[in-house]
C-alpha cells in the first residue's frame, strides 16, 4: 500500500536521507526538478511560453532547476521572484543555474508574464506553509488566468496536513507531488485545489519514510490478504452469529438494508432483535434471518447497534448487556454523544471490548461536541481527538473514509457520489457487522467493510449511474464483488 506522509515526516525524512543514508538534499531536489517537468511536459511540449513562480524556500529550488531543465528543452522560460532572493541554502544554489535574462522581480514584470504565459509553475510554497499569504503575494495569485498551473509538490496557499486552504491560494490542474502522497490529497476543500496528483519518486529511501508511520491508503491487494479463507468443511456456526438491533417503526428499511450488507458479506447466522410491532413487516422481506423481541440474553459473537434504531436508550442498554464485539452506527452514537458516560461505563465494565464507531461528520460531531464543518476541516485530526479519549476503531465516513485505531489510520479511495443517499451507511454497517461476527479484527472487518461498499458503488455506477444506483443495490452488488476476494480452505 501506498501512504499518506505529513509536512513534519515529509522533513524528517530529509534529514534521514541527508544524515543517516548521505544522500545530499541538491541530489533530491534534482530529482524532484526532473519529476516536475515530465508534469509540465504533461500540459503542453516545446517551444510553449511557461511562467515559473517562485519562493525563496526549496519550493522556489525545485523551480529554479525545473526552469534550466525546461529551457534547455526548448520552451521558452520566464521566472518569477515572488518572495526576494533570500534563498534557502539549496534553493539559492539552483537559482545560481538560471540566466538573469529569465528572472522578472517587479509586480509589473510579474503580471506581464502571467499574461504572455501559456501556463504557469507554482513554486512559491511547499508543505511547510500554514497562516496567510503575504499581501503582495496573494495580490499575483489572485491576478493568475484561468490558464494550466502545474503545482510543486503541494499547491500553494493549501495547508498539507489538514486541507484548509488560505484566501488568495492558487488552484492546480495537475500537482506533481514527491515520494509520498499528503493529507491534503485526500481532505475537503484542499483537495478541490489539487487536480490531478502525479506522486514520482525523488528517490527517498523506504527505509526513510517508515521512521515514523504514515496513513495508509487502502487498496485492493491489501483487502484481498484481510478476507479470511473459507472452509469446506464447515457450518453457519463457522461464520459467526451478528445480533443486529436496529430499526423502528418509522424506518424499517434502515434495519432491512444492514441485515441484506451483513448476509451478503459471509455471516453465518443473523438475529434480528426488533420492536415487537415491525417484526412483521421484516419477515415478509427476509427470509434468512432469526427474529426475536429486545429482551433478555441473545447469544452472538458481535452485536450492531443504532441503524434506523431512534433514541431508544433501552435498546442501546440492551444491546450493550450481550456482548463485547460491537458495531454502534447512526442512533448509537447519536445517544452517546448526548451521553458520553454510556460508552465509557461499557468499556470500563469490558476492558478490551472490540468496539467500533461509523459515524458520518454530523454524528461524528455531536460526539465530540463541535460542529460538521470542523470535522471536515480536520478529519484526522478529529479521527485522533475520539482515539485519545475512546479506545474503539472508528470509521469516520464521508468522501475518503478514515478509519482508524490507536496503532494505524488508513483512508479509503474508492466509492462515489451514488452512495450520497440515505440507507448506504445502513447497509456498510451490517457489511462492518458481519466480518467483526466472523472474526474479523475490529480495524480488519472496517477496511473489508469500506472498501467492498466503495467498490460495489464504482461498478453500479456503470450500470445504474451514481444519480440512479439505490442503496438496495449495494448488498447483490457486494456479492458480485466477492467471488474475486474469497478463497476456499
Amino acid at each position: 500500500m501506498k501512504s499518506v506522509y505529513t509536512a513534519r515526516q515529509m522533513r524528517d525524512a530529509d534529514s534521514y536521507c541527508e544524515q543517516k543514508l548521505n544522500i545530499p538534499t541538491l541530489t533530491l531536489m534534482s530529482k524532484a526538478a526532473l519529476a516536475l517537468t515530465k508534469g509540465c511536459g504533461k500540459i503542453a511540449p516545446p517551444p510553449a511560453k511557461v511562467l515559473f513562480l517562485c519562493g525563496k524556500g526549496n519550493n522556489g529550488g525545485d523551480g529554479f532547476a525545473a526552469a534550466r531543465i525546461l529551457k534547455e528543452m526548448g520552451y521558452a522560460v520566464t521566472v518569477a521572484l515572488l518572495c526576494g532572493r533570500d534563498f534557502s541554502p539549496d534553493a539559492a544554489v539552483m537559482f545560481r543555474t538560471v540566466p538573469e535574462s529569465l528572472i522578472v522581480e517587479t509586480e509589473e514584470e510579474i503580471l506581464s508574464a502571467l499574461k504572455n504565459a501559456d501556463f504557469i509553475v507554482d513554486c512559491v510554497y511547499g508543505t511547510g506553509f500554514r497562516g496567510d499569504l503575504p499581501h503582495q503575494v496573494k495580490k499575483i495569485f489572485r491576478a493568475v488566468p484561468k490558464k494550466p498551473i502545474v503545482a510543486c509538490d503541494i499547491p500553494s496557499g493549501v495547508c498539507c496536513d489538514d486541507g484548509t486552504v488560505c484566501d488568495g491560494a492558487i488552484g492546480a490542474t495537475i500537482t506533481v507531488t514527491f515520494a509520498a502522497y499528503k493529507p491534503c490529497f485526500f481532505l475537503f476543500p484542499g483537495k478541490n485545489f489539487c487536480g490531478k496528483v502525479i506522486l514520482a519518486d525523488i528517490g527517498i529511501p523506504k527505509e526513510a519514510l517508515r521512521q515514523s508511520p504514515g496513513v495508509d491508503l487502502i487498496d485492493e491487494d491489501y483487502v484481498k490478504s484481510l478476507i479470511q479463507p473459507r472452509p469446506e468443511n464447515s457450518h453457519k456456526g463457522t461464520f459467526g452469529t451478528l445480533l443486529s438491533v436496529c430499526g423502528s417503526r418509522d424506518m424499517t428499511g434502515a434495519a432491512y438494508l444492514s441485515a441484506m450488507g451483513a448476509l451478503r458479506c459471509g455471516v453465518g447466522l443473523l438475529k434480528l432483535a426488533l420492536p415487537r410491532q415491525i417484526i412483521p413487516i421484516l419477515q415478509a422481506r427476509l427470509s434468512e434471518p432469526v427474529f426475536t423481541e429486545r429482551k433478555g440474553t441473545v447469544k452472538a459473537s458481535a452485536v450492531l447497534v443504532g441503524c434506523g434504531m431512534g433514541k431508544d436508550q433501552k435498546a442501546l442498554q440492551f444491546a450493550f448487556q450481550q456482548g463485547r464485539s460491537m458495531v454502534l452506527d447512526a442512533d448509537a452514537i447519536n445517544l452517546i454523544g448526548e451521553n458520553p458516560a454510556l460508552l465509557d461505563a461499557f468499556l470500563q465494565e469490558n476492558p478490551g471490548a472490540d468496539v467500533i464507531l461509523t459515524p458520518h461528520p454530523a454524528e461524528f460531531a455531536r460526539l465530540l461536541n463541535t460542529t460538521p464543518s470542523q470535522i471536515e476541516a480536520d478529519r484526522l485530526g478529529a479521527v485522533k481527538e475520539c482515539l485519545d479519549r475512546w479506545n474503539v476503531t472508528v470509521v469516520l465516513k464521508g468522501h475518503h473514509t478514515v478509519i482508524a485505531d490507536r496503532e494505524r489510520t488508513l483512508i479509503n479511495r474508492n466509492g462515489n457520489s451514488g452512495l450520497s443517499k440515505g440507507g448506504s451507511g445502513d447497509v456498510l454497517a451490517g457489511m462492518i457487522a458481519s466480518f467483526l461476527a466472523q472474526g474479523y479484527a475490529p480495524r480488519d472487518a472496517a477496511v473489508c467493510g469500506v472498501y467492498l461498499h466503495g467498490a460495489a458503488a464504482d461498478e453500479l455506477k456503470k450500470t445504474f449511474s451514481e444519480h440512479g444506483m439505490l442503496p438496495s443495490d449495494l448488498p447483490n452488488a457486494v456479492a458480485r464483488l466477492m467471488k474475486d476476494f474469497e478463497t476456499i480452505a
